[in-house]
Protein backbone atom coordinates (compact mmCIF):
# COMPACT_ATOMS: atom_id res chain seq x y z
CA UNK A 1 0.00 0.00 0.00
CA UNK A 2 1.35 3.42 -1.30
CA UNK A 3 2.80 4.95 1.88
CA UNK A 4 -0.01 8.15 2.38
CA UNK A 5 1.56 9.35 5.91
CA UNK A 6 4.27 12.44 6.14
CA UNK A 7 7.01 12.40 8.50
CA UNK A 8 6.61 13.99 11.55
CA UNK A 9 8.26 17.31 12.05
CA UNK A 10 9.38 18.12 15.54
CA UNK A 11 10.86 21.83 14.28
CA UNK A 12 7.11 22.90 13.37
CA UNK A 13 5.90 24.68 16.42
CA UNK A 14 3.07 26.57 17.04
CA UNK A 15 4.26 27.48 20.90
CA UNK A 16 7.29 28.14 22.96
CA UNK A 17 8.70 25.48 25.13
CA UNK A 18 7.47 24.88 28.32
CA UNK A 19 10.43 24.50 29.64
CA UNK A 20 12.58 27.35 28.64
CA UNK A 21 16.21 27.73 29.55
CA UNK A 22 16.88 29.76 32.03
CA UNK A 23 18.47 33.56 31.79
CA UNK A 24 21.82 33.78 32.52
CA UNK A 25 24.13 36.77 33.16
CA UNK A 26 28.14 36.59 32.23
CA UNK A 27 31.00 38.94 32.57
CA UNK A 28 33.08 38.96 29.65
CA UNK A 29 36.58 40.28 29.15
CA UNK A 30 37.97 40.62 26.07
CA UNK A 31 41.80 41.23 24.97
CA UNK A 32 42.69 41.45 21.78
CA UNK A 33 43.18 43.94 18.79
CA UNK A 34 41.02 45.03 15.60
CA UNK A 35 40.21 41.72 15.02
CA UNK A 36 37.78 42.30 17.87
CA UNK A 37 36.79 45.93 17.74
CA UNK A 38 36.45 46.36 14.21
CA UNK A 39 32.67 46.50 13.95
CA UNK A 40 32.81 46.25 17.92
CA UNK A 41 32.32 42.68 18.15
CA UNK A 42 31.47 42.67 21.87
CA UNK A 43 28.98 45.10 21.57
CA UNK A 44 26.96 42.99 18.58
CA UNK A 45 27.37 39.77 20.95
CA UNK A 46 25.53 41.90 23.92
CA UNK A 47 23.07 42.29 21.50
CA UNK A 48 22.54 39.15 20.35
CA UNK A 49 22.29 37.90 24.13
CA UNK A 50 19.47 40.42 25.20
CA UNK A 51 18.13 39.44 21.97
CA UNK A 52 18.06 36.00 23.31
CA UNK A 53 17.06 36.92 26.88
CA UNK A 54 20.67 36.63 29.03
CA UNK A 55 22.84 39.33 30.09
CA UNK A 56 25.85 40.15 28.87
CA UNK A 57 28.53 42.30 30.91
CA UNK A 58 31.74 42.93 29.30
CA UNK A 59 34.52 45.32 28.73
CA UNK A 60 38.08 45.17 26.44
CA UNK A 61 40.79 46.12 25.22
CA UNK A 62 41.50 45.69 21.72
CA UNK A 63 44.21 47.75 20.15
CA UNK A 64 45.05 47.27 16.66
CA UNK A 65 48.33 45.13 15.89
CA UNK A 66 48.12 43.73 19.33
CA UNK A 67 49.76 40.60 20.05
CA UNK A 68 49.52 38.33 23.78
CA UNK A 69 53.40 39.36 24.30
CA UNK A 70 52.18 42.92 24.44
CA UNK A 71 48.54 42.74 26.57
CA UNK A 72 51.03 40.38 28.98
CA UNK A 73 53.07 44.05 30.12
CA UNK A 74 50.06 46.51 29.11
CA UNK A 75 49.21 48.69 32.41
CA UNK A 76 45.40 48.72 30.86
CA UNK A 77 45.12 45.01 30.16
CA UNK A 78 46.81 44.28 33.34
CA UNK A 79 44.24 46.66 35.40
CA UNK A 80 41.48 44.89 33.62
CA UNK A 81 42.34 42.09 34.50
CA UNK A 82 42.39 42.76 37.73
CA UNK A 83 39.43 45.03 38.25
CA UNK A 84 36.92 42.39 39.02
CA UNK A 85 35.63 39.02 38.89
CA UNK A 86 35.09 38.11 35.25
CA UNK A 87 33.40 34.73 34.72
CA UNK A 88 35.40 34.89 30.93
CA UNK A 89 38.31 36.51 29.81
CA UNK A 90 38.71 35.87 26.36
CA UNK A 91 42.31 35.99 24.39
CA UNK A 92 42.83 36.96 20.50
CA UNK A 93 46.48 36.65 19.52
CA UNK A 94 47.22 38.83 16.10
CA UNK A 95 45.80 37.42 13.20
CA UNK A 96 49.38 35.78 11.89
CA UNK A 97 51.01 35.22 14.71
CA UNK A 98 49.66 31.39 15.71
CA UNK A 99 49.51 30.70 11.81
CA UNK A 100 53.54 30.92 11.84
CA UNK A 101 55.75 27.29 12.40
CA UNK A 102 55.10 25.40 15.55
CA UNK A 103 58.88 26.36 16.44
CA UNK A 104 58.37 29.66 16.35
CA UNK A 105 54.67 29.83 17.92
CA UNK A 106 56.15 27.91 20.70
CA UNK A 107 58.17 30.84 21.70
CA UNK A 108 56.64 34.27 20.37
CA UNK A 109 52.80 32.69 21.60
CA UNK A 110 52.75 30.41 23.99
CA UNK A 111 54.86 31.33 26.95
CA UNK A 112 52.25 34.53 26.39
CA UNK A 113 49.03 32.76 26.69
CA UNK A 114 50.29 30.93 29.96
CA UNK A 115 51.18 34.57 31.20
CA UNK A 116 48.02 35.79 30.52
CA UNK A 117 46.04 32.71 31.70
CA UNK A 118 48.24 32.65 34.97
CA UNK A 119 47.18 36.38 36.16
CA UNK A 120 43.66 35.56 35.60
CA UNK A 121 43.45 32.57 37.83
CA UNK A 122 45.77 34.70 39.75
CA UNK A 123 42.85 38.03 40.09
CA UNK A 124 39.99 34.75 40.43
CA UNK A 125 40.61 30.79 40.14
CA UNK A 126 37.10 30.73 39.24
CA UNK A 127 37.28 32.67 35.92
CA UNK A 128 37.95 30.34 33.06
CA UNK A 129 40.39 31.56 30.13
CA UNK A 130 38.52 31.10 26.21
CA UNK A 131 40.94 31.39 23.38
CA UNK A 132 39.11 32.97 20.39
CA UNK A 133 40.26 30.82 17.64
CA UNK A 134 40.40 33.44 14.69
CA UNK A 135 40.04 32.88 10.94
CA UNK A 136 42.99 32.87 7.95
CA UNK A 137 42.94 35.51 5.08
CA UNK A 138 40.62 35.20 1.95
CA UNK A 139 44.08 34.83 -0.01
CA UNK A 140 46.33 33.82 2.63
CA UNK A 141 48.82 35.03 3.89
CA UNK A 142 50.91 36.32 1.61
CA UNK A 143 53.58 38.41 3.36
CA UNK A 144 54.95 35.56 4.84
CA UNK A 145 53.98 32.64 2.13
CA UNK A 146 57.95 32.33 0.40
CA UNK A 147 59.25 31.60 4.21
CA UNK A 148 56.36 29.13 5.41
CA UNK A 149 54.50 28.02 2.15
CA UNK A 150 51.54 26.29 4.90
CA UNK A 151 50.31 29.62 4.86
CA UNK A 152 50.24 30.68 1.30
CA UNK A 153 46.47 29.81 1.12
CA UNK A 154 43.51 30.42 3.40
CA UNK A 155 42.66 26.83 3.62
CA UNK A 156 46.55 26.07 5.06
CA UNK A 157 46.76 29.34 6.98
CA UNK A 158 43.13 28.19 8.35
CA UNK A 159 44.68 24.59 9.75
CA UNK A 160 47.52 25.83 11.38
CA UNK A 161 45.22 28.47 13.49
CA UNK A 162 42.92 25.98 14.17
CA UNK A 163 46.01 23.46 15.67
CA UNK A 164 47.79 26.23 17.62
CA UNK A 165 44.64 27.42 19.48
CA UNK A 166 43.09 24.31 20.35
CA UNK A 167 46.99 23.75 21.55
CA UNK A 168 46.46 26.36 23.80
CA UNK A 169 43.52 25.48 25.06
CA UNK A 170 44.91 22.53 26.06
CA UNK A 171 48.30 24.40 27.73
CA UNK A 172 46.00 26.07 30.01
CA UNK A 173 43.55 23.94 30.81
CA UNK A 174 41.27 26.65 28.91
CA UNK A 175 38.18 27.00 26.55
CA UNK A 176 38.50 27.82 23.02
CA UNK A 177 35.71 29.57 20.75
CA UNK A 178 35.28 27.94 17.14
CA UNK A 179 34.99 30.84 15.54
CA UNK A 180 37.83 30.37 12.74
CA UNK A 181 36.01 26.94 12.64
CA UNK A 182 32.78 28.25 11.99
CA UNK A 183 33.95 30.91 9.15
CA UNK A 184 35.12 27.75 6.59
CA UNK A 185 31.95 26.18 7.41
CA UNK A 186 30.19 29.19 6.01
CA UNK A 187 32.99 29.96 3.56
CA UNK A 188 32.65 26.59 2.01
CA UNK A 189 28.71 26.40 2.95
CA UNK A 190 27.67 30.05 1.47
CA UNK A 191 30.74 31.37 -0.99
CA UNK A 192 28.29 33.97 -1.81
CA UNK A 193 28.12 35.32 1.26
CA UNK A 194 31.59 37.26 1.83
CA UNK A 195 32.61 37.59 5.71
CA UNK A 196 35.45 39.91 4.72
CA UNK A 197 36.12 43.87 5.02
CA UNK A 198 37.37 44.98 1.93
CA UNK A 199 41.56 44.40 3.01
CA UNK A 200 40.17 40.43 3.01
CA UNK A 201 41.81 39.97 6.09
CA UNK A 202 39.47 41.96 9.19
CA UNK A 203 35.91 40.72 9.67
CA UNK A 204 33.22 42.45 7.78
CA UNK A 205 29.42 42.63 9.27
CA UNK A 206 28.49 39.24 8.43
CA UNK A 207 32.39 38.02 9.58
CA UNK A 208 31.62 39.56 13.01
CA UNK A 209 28.01 38.77 13.05
CA UNK A 210 29.16 34.65 12.74
CA UNK A 211 31.55 35.50 15.81
CA UNK A 212 28.93 36.81 17.58
CA UNK A 213 26.92 33.81 17.31
CA UNK A 214 29.58 31.58 18.20
CA UNK A 215 30.72 33.09 21.24
CA UNK A 216 26.84 32.87 22.19
CA UNK A 217 26.70 29.16 21.84
CA UNK A 218 30.44 28.68 23.51
CA UNK A 219 29.95 31.06 26.71
CA UNK A 220 26.25 30.39 27.21
CA UNK A 221 25.76 26.81 26.33
CA UNK A 222 22.47 27.48 24.25
CA UNK A 223 21.40 27.10 20.39
CA UNK A 224 21.93 31.03 18.54
CA UNK A 225 19.19 29.39 16.23
CA UNK A 226 15.99 31.63 16.18
CA UNK A 227 17.45 34.94 17.56
CA UNK A 228 15.38 38.17 16.27
CA UNK A 229 18.60 40.34 15.84
CA UNK A 230 20.19 39.90 12.38
CA UNK A 231 22.82 43.10 12.71
CA UNK A 232 22.77 44.64 8.99
CA UNK A 233 21.87 40.93 7.83
CA UNK A 234 19.30 39.68 5.70
CA UNK A 235 17.01 37.12 7.61
CA UNK A 236 18.18 34.29 5.05
CA UNK A 237 21.81 35.09 5.96
CA UNK A 238 21.44 35.54 9.94
CA UNK A 239 19.26 32.79 10.36
CA UNK A 240 22.31 30.26 8.25
CA UNK A 241 24.68 31.77 10.40
CA UNK A 242 23.37 30.68 13.74
CA UNK A 243 22.59 27.20 12.60
CA UNK A 244 26.62 26.75 11.47
CA UNK A 245 27.47 28.00 14.47
CA UNK A 246 25.39 26.35 16.84
CA UNK A 247 26.25 23.04 14.68
CA UNK A 248 30.22 23.79 14.79
CA UNK A 249 30.06 25.19 18.40
CA UNK A 250 27.63 22.89 20.64
CA UNK A 251 27.47 19.59 18.53
CA UNK A 252 31.89 19.18 19.16
CA UNK A 253 31.90 20.79 22.96
CA UNK A 254 33.79 17.64 23.93
CA UNK A 255 36.96 19.32 21.50
CA UNK A 256 35.93 22.97 22.30
CA UNK A 257 35.91 22.63 26.03
CA UNK A 258 37.43 19.59 26.85
CA UNK A 259 39.90 21.37 29.33
CA UNK A 260 38.01 24.15 30.82
CA UNK A 261 36.05 22.83 34.16
CA UNK A 262 33.52 25.19 32.58
CA UNK A 263 30.48 22.83 33.35
CA UNK A 264 28.26 21.81 30.26
CA UNK A 265 25.22 20.17 31.40
CA UNK A 266 23.95 16.94 28.36
CA UNK A 267 22.04 13.93 28.44
CA UNK A 268 20.74 11.37 26.74
CA UNK A 269 18.31 8.43 27.78
CA UNK A 270 16.43 5.29 26.61
CA UNK A 271 12.82 4.42 27.48
CA UNK A 272 12.31 0.86 27.77
CA UNK A 273 8.38 0.19 29.24
CA UNK A 274 8.34 2.23 32.02
CA UNK A 275 12.06 2.68 33.52
CA UNK A 276 14.15 5.41 31.62
CA UNK A 277 18.19 4.92 31.34
CA UNK A 278 19.83 8.16 31.95
CA UNK A 279 22.90 8.36 30.26
CA UNK A 280 25.39 11.71 31.74
CA UNK A 281 27.16 13.20 28.37
CA UNK A 282 28.73 16.34 30.44
CA UNK A 283 31.62 18.44 30.21
CA UNK A 284 33.82 20.15 33.25
CA UNK A 285 31.88 18.76 35.68
CA UNK A 286 32.64 16.98 39.13
CA UNK A 287 29.09 16.88 40.55
CA UNK A 288 26.12 16.32 39.59
CA UNK A 289 22.42 16.45 40.78
CA UNK A 290 19.46 14.52 38.77
CA UNK A 291 15.49 15.40 39.26
CA UNK A 292 13.22 12.77 37.68
CA UNK A 293 10.11 15.29 38.37
CA UNK A 294 8.63 12.84 40.80
CA UNK A 295 10.03 14.10 43.95
CA UNK A 296 13.02 12.10 43.33
CA UNK A 297 16.53 13.19 43.11
CA UNK A 298 19.78 11.41 43.08
CA UNK A 299 23.99 12.53 42.75
CA UNK A 300 24.85 9.57 40.74
CA UNK A 301 26.76 9.66 37.02
CA UNK A 302 24.20 7.83 35.24
CA UNK A 303 21.62 5.57 36.59
CA UNK A 304 18.06 4.56 35.78
CA UNK A 305 15.12 5.41 37.00
CA UNK A 306 11.22 3.82 36.94
CA UNK A 307 7.93 6.05 36.47
CA UNK A 308 4.48 5.43 36.97
CA UNK A 309 2.50 6.85 33.59
CA UNK A 310 2.75 10.81 33.06
CA UNK A 311 4.38 13.61 31.92
CA UNK A 312 7.73 14.61 33.73
CA UNK A 313 10.36 17.15 33.49
CA UNK A 314 13.98 15.30 33.83
CA UNK A 315 16.86 17.65 34.83
CA UNK A 316 20.77 17.61 35.25
CA UNK A 317 22.64 20.20 36.96
CA UNK A 318 26.48 19.58 35.99
CA UNK A 319 28.21 21.58 38.68
CA UNK A 320 31.97 22.37 39.93
CA UNK A 321 32.79 24.96 43.08
CA UNK A 322 32.47 27.99 40.86
CA UNK A 323 29.49 26.76 38.10
CA UNK A 324 26.65 25.13 37.09
CA UNK A 325 24.53 24.30 34.48
CA UNK A 326 21.05 22.86 34.69
CA UNK A 327 19.39 20.92 31.16
CA UNK A 328 15.28 19.72 31.35
CA UNK A 329 13.75 17.75 29.45
CA UNK A 330 9.98 16.86 29.44
CA UNK A 331 9.58 13.07 29.29
CA UNK A 332 6.02 10.52 28.70
CA UNK A 333 5.75 7.84 30.25
CA UNK A 334 3.00 5.71 28.73
CA UNK A 335 0.51 3.69 30.66
CA UNK A 336 1.93 0.24 30.65
CA UNK A 337 1.30 -1.97 27.68
CA UNK A 338 1.52 0.72 25.15
CA UNK A 339 4.52 0.98 22.56
CA UNK A 340 7.11 2.52 24.06
CA UNK A 341 9.73 2.58 21.48
CA UNK A 342 9.21 5.60 20.23
CA UNK A 343 7.19 6.98 16.60
CA UNK A 344 6.53 4.59 13.92
CA UNK A 345 7.91 5.18 10.27
CA UNK A 346 4.37 6.65 9.20
CA UNK A 347 3.07 8.91 11.49
CA UNK A 348 0.81 12.15 11.24
CA UNK A 349 2.20 15.62 10.45
CA UNK A 350 0.51 18.01 12.91
CA UNK A 351 1.13 22.10 12.11
CA UNK A 352 -0.33 24.60 14.61
CA UNK A 353 -1.87 27.97 13.25
CA UNK A 354 -1.69 30.79 15.20
CA UNK A 355 -4.88 30.79 16.70
CA UNK A 356 -3.16 27.24 18.58
CA UNK A 357 -6.05 24.91 15.73
CA UNK A 358 -3.78 22.17 14.38
CA UNK A 359 -3.84 20.94 10.91
CA UNK A 360 -3.55 16.91 9.70
CA UNK A 361 -1.82 16.56 6.44
CA UNK A 362 -2.06 15.50 4.06
CA UNK A 363 -5.31 15.55 2.33
CA UNK A 364 -6.37 11.88 1.54
CA UNK A 365 -8.43 10.48 -1.06
CA UNK A 366 -9.65 7.48 0.77
CA UNK A 367 -13.32 7.85 2.37
CA UNK A 368 -12.99 4.79 4.09
CA UNK A 369 -9.26 6.39 6.57
CA UNK A 370 -10.11 6.93 9.62
CA UNK A 371 -7.84 8.30 13.05
CA UNK A 372 -8.75 7.59 16.11
CA UNK A 373 -7.23 10.46 18.98
CA UNK A 374 -6.61 8.62 22.58
CA UNK A 375 -5.31 11.38 25.65
CA UNK A 376 -2.46 9.47 27.89
CA UNK A 377 -4.12 7.74 29.65
CA UNK A 378 -5.94 5.59 26.85
CA UNK A 379 -9.25 7.29 26.39
CA UNK A 380 -10.24 8.46 22.88
CA UNK A 381 -10.94 11.72 22.39
CA UNK A 382 -11.90 12.38 18.69
CA UNK A 383 -12.18 10.31 15.62
CA UNK A 384 -11.55 12.10 12.24
CA UNK A 385 -11.95 10.97 9.03
CA UNK A 386 -9.13 11.35 6.82
CA UNK A 387 -10.34 12.19 3.24
CA UNK A 388 -10.23 15.81 3.47
CA UNK A 389 -8.15 18.46 5.27
CA UNK A 390 -8.88 18.56 9.09
CA UNK A 391 -8.31 21.51 11.24
CA UNK A 392 -9.13 21.14 15.14
CA UNK A 393 -7.98 22.55 18.32
CA UNK A 394 -5.89 20.49 21.00
CA UNK A 395 -3.83 21.13 24.11
CA UNK A 396 -0.33 20.91 23.24
CA UNK A 397 0.73 17.72 24.73
CA UNK A 398 1.09 14.12 23.91
CA UNK A 399 -1.69 11.80 22.12
CA UNK A 400 -2.28 8.46 20.91
CA UNK A 401 -3.28 7.28 17.72
CA UNK A 402 -4.91 4.71 15.60
CA UNK A 403 -5.50 5.06 11.61
CA UNK A 404 -7.95 2.57 9.91
CA UNK A 405 -8.75 2.01 6.25
CA UNK A 406 -11.33 0.38 6.90
CA UNK A 407 -11.86 -2.21 9.02
CA UNK A 408 -8.16 -2.90 9.07
CA UNK A 409 -5.78 -1.05 11.21
CA UNK A 410 -2.96 0.51 10.03
CA UNK A 411 -0.89 1.67 12.64
CA UNK A 412 -1.10 0.35 16.32
CA UNK A 413 -1.41 2.95 19.18
CA UNK A 414 1.54 4.97 19.29
CA UNK A 415 2.45 8.63 20.91
CA UNK A 416 2.28 11.68 18.84
CA UNK A 417 3.57 15.12 19.91
CA UNK A 418 0.98 17.89 19.08
CA UNK A 419 2.94 21.22 20.06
Amino acid sequence: MKKILWAFLFSLLCYLPLHQAQATTRKVLFLGNSFIYTNNLPQVLQSFTTAMGDTLVYDQNTIGGYTLQMHSVDATSISKIFSQHWDIVVLQEQSQLPAFPPAQVDTEVYPYAHILDSMIHANDSCTRTMFMMTWGYENGDTSNCASWPPVCTYAGMQWRLRQSYLQMGQDNAALVAPVGAAWKVETDSFPSVNLYAADLHHPGVPGTYLAACVFYAAIYHKSPMGCNYYSTLTTTDAANMQRIAKRVTLDSMALWQQYGHYPYAQFNYNINANTLSEINQSLGANSYTWNFGDANTSHADTLSHTYAAGTYVLSLTASTACFSETKTDTIHILPTGINQSGMPTDVLRILCTGNGNISILPQINSLNLKLELFDITGRKIRNYQLANRIDDSLIPGIYLYRVWNGSALITAANKLMVY
